[in-house]
């Protein structure tokens, strides 16, 4: 009897991307290459591909457009229409997929302060999604915050920190929560942090009215992360430099700052990064059901938002009293990184701040936040003024793109 063949073997699809600024954390290759097979890269390079391509292989020239790795969002609440906080499951899908057509090719999910039998029912419903690649996981911002400090979040359903809590809202998110806001100033906090940090969830401090002290306390306790620093926060004072000042000085905590024009000075941006340096700085948009939508009436939580001039702030009268703070971003990554280049921050830094550093603080960095050989093929793609024309996803252009990457000028092979 014939030996039976076997079967052939199916090649990744190989796409050759050239001729673009290309973003590594060596540097700018300028101009550089990226070769992608299936949905990984498979390698970067300096300068032009002059050789003729293989048939299997279509290429897309890039005539000099900025090439950064995918986005990661680490704290974003919605976008589109619709919140995290409510809505059905496809209403979040539609929200992560609004937020991917805009380069965020990695998200996480964060929710608002609420009452804990609605948080676990959330942090449930976006788990199980997260365990269908629509998230990276779960940010809980609250319920353990101050009410000194709540800024747009109800006071009414704040807790003082409770480990049995934790442990609660830890179950419900069925292994998918990734960081947990905690004032660290309240009674119970500082077991709360050590809780959390056994339980692999990063703890971060924010909505905090804690002096320098207690919080360069809690970072010894297990605080590895800011949470919007200087938004919702204790200011920074020379003789008290607050919680802002502590995490800044403390090398092993990587620091949000929310670069929309609208939560921080541009000076202060820069001041931030220059302190934090490229591998602490996180970029982030907090944004809210308003991104991409007009101005109007919207909802963060509870808490009844106004949005004017793209501005998110309480309204007047809402439920808790509060009015006036602002209530989130109407940002997309796209509009983060595009301010923080234009603020005075060198693309490279940017490039590291949005994509590869909270990578690293969701423990994806070796899967995603760069462009380098072996990481999914996440990257966006640039003008000359950092508007945003195309995102590829693991290997795959997405539909819903400002502008089709076609559009840029893709060829293929002679004969494909």
């Amino acid at each position: 009897m014939a030996p039976v063949p076997a079967p052939a073997r199916t090649l990744p699809p190989i796409r050759l991307l050239t001729g673009g600024r290309v973003v590594t954390p060596e540097g700018v290759l300028s101009p550089g290459w990226i070769r992608v097979a299936g949905n990984l890269i498979d390698a970067v390079g300096p300068g032009h591909v002059t050789e003729q391509p293989p048939l299997e292989l279509s290429a897309t020239h890039l005539h000099g457009h900025w090439v950064l790795p995918g986005f990661v969002d680490l704290h974003v609440h919605g976008g589109g229409g619709t919140s995290f906080n409510e809505g059905t499951a496809d209403d979040a899908r539609r929200a992560a997929e609004f937020h991917r057509a805009h380069g965020s090719t990695t998200i996480v999910a964060s929710l608002v302060t609420a009452p804990l039998a609605d948080l676990e029912a959330r942090a449930a419903m976006l788990a199980s999604l997260a365990g269908q690649d629509v998230f990276a996981g779960i940010h809980l911002e609250g319920p353990f915050l101050s009410t000194v400090r709540c800024g747009a979040q109800d006071p009414r359903h704040m807790l003082a920190p409770d480990v049995a809590v934790f442990e609660r809202l830890y179950t419900a998110a069925a292994g998918q929560l990734r960081v947990i806001t905690i004032a660290p100033e309240l009674p119970g906090a500082s077991a709360l942090i050590k809780a959390a940090a056994r339980a692999g969830v990063t703890a971060a401090a924010g909505h905090t009215d804690a002096t320098a002290d207690i919080t360069s306390a809690a970072v010894d306790a297990g605080v590895a992360h800011a949470t919007h620093l200087f938004n919702g926060m204790r200011p920074l004072h020379h003789r008290e430099p607050g919680p802002a000042g502590a995490l800044l000085d403390r090398d092993e905590v990587t620091c949000e700052v929310i670069a929309d024009g609208v939560h921080l000075h541009d000076t202060v941006i820069r001041l931030a990064a220059r302190a934090a340096g490229p591998g602490r700085l996180v970029l982030v948009t907090d944004a809210m059901a308003a991104a991409g939508m007009p101005d109007g009436s919207y909802r963060l939580g509870s808490m009844r938002v106004d949005v004017a001039g793209g501005v998110a702030r309480l309204a007047g009268g809402g439920e808790a009293g509060a009015t006036g703070a602002i209530a989130g971003s109407t940002a997309t990554m796209a509009d983060v990184v595009r301010h923080a280049v234009a603020a005075g921050l060198p693309v490279t830094a940017v490039a590291a701040a949005a994509s590869t550093t909270p990578a690293r603080v969701l423990g994806l960095g070796d899967r995603t936040g760069a462009l380098r050989a072996g990481l999914d093929a996440d990257l966006v793609v640039c003008d000359e003024e950092f508007r945003l024309r195309a995102v590829m996803r693991q290997g795959e252009w997405l539909k819903g793109n400002p502008t089709d990457p076609a559009g840029i000028s893709s060829v293929r092979a002679p004969n494909q």
